[in-house]
């Protein structure tokens, strides 16, 4: 049964530009008749468009948004500012997915969180995990995350339709003693660990290649001023 203040809330939606999964999203928010302010990021470091500001309403969901929002707009979410990130609370930041891999972890998983003036950082509201193989690699890792982090916001806004506002808290209360538990990793970390020293060992090279190659974002070897890109025999 649809819940009765459901049709009214109002929720503002930070997707991403040709993301399948952002659009299916969208679409299950008008079935469930909310109403819905869509905002699309194409790349980091874009812009808020200015008219954003003047939103306020109930809900701000960010389901793999490229956009930093200030606390001056998580404030106008009546209820709650969601976001779901793609990784457990032990990797926040960026290029988590890449440090979970060089680390060797043997589980991964995303997580649903409230949020604060700070990335990565509010209250916890729901992680999910799933096994990491020794055969697994970025990509393969990837399509997994992707997958389950579509899961976890499609389930949540079900939730909202269905249960109505009082599920946030309750899912506050179900995650309590879960917390954030690593470092915030930034860019340039990222960047930092897909350059490759030309005399590095065998074991590392294959380590940092794992976690860090995939299509068109593979590893590098800076010499002489001059980038030389790895590419993978198949």
């Amino acid at each position: 049964m649809m819940h009765k203040d459901k049709a009214r809330a109002r929720i503002l939606f930070f997707g991403r530009s040709k993301c399948e999964a952002s659009k299916k999203i969208l679409s299950q928010m008008h079935r469930n008749g909310f109403d819905v302010t869509y905002v699309k990021s194409n790349h980091r470091g874009e812009s808020l468009p200015e008219d954003v500001q003047s939103w306020d309403g109930d809900y701000i969901i960010c389901f793999r948004s490229h956009f930093i929002l200030p606390d001056s707009l998580l404030k106008k979410a009546r209820i709650a500012a969601i976001n779901f990130h793609p990784a457990p609370p032990e990797y926040p930041g960026s290029g988590c997915m890449n440090f979970a891999l060089y680390d060797g972890v043997d589980t991964y998983g995303v997580t649903a969180h409230l949020m604060n003036e700070k990335v990565d950082n509010g209250k916890i509201l729901e992680v999910r995990r799933f096994p990491v193989q020794k055969c697994d690699n970025l990509p393969s890792v990837l399509e997994r995350t992707h997958s389950e982090l579509y899961h976890l916001c499609s389930d949540f806004v079900t939730a909202l339709a269905t249960v109505g506002e009082s599920y946030v808290p309750a899912k506050v209360a179900e995650c309590e003693g879960v917390s954030w538990s690593g470092k915030a990793r930034l860019l340039e970390e990222l960047e930092k660990l897909q350059t490759i020293d030309v005399g590095i060992e065998k074991s590392e090279l294959e380590r940092i290649i794992r976690a860090t190659h995939v299509d068109g974002f593979p590893p590098k070897v800076m010499l002489h001023g001059y980038k030389f890109y790895l590419s993978l025999d198949e």
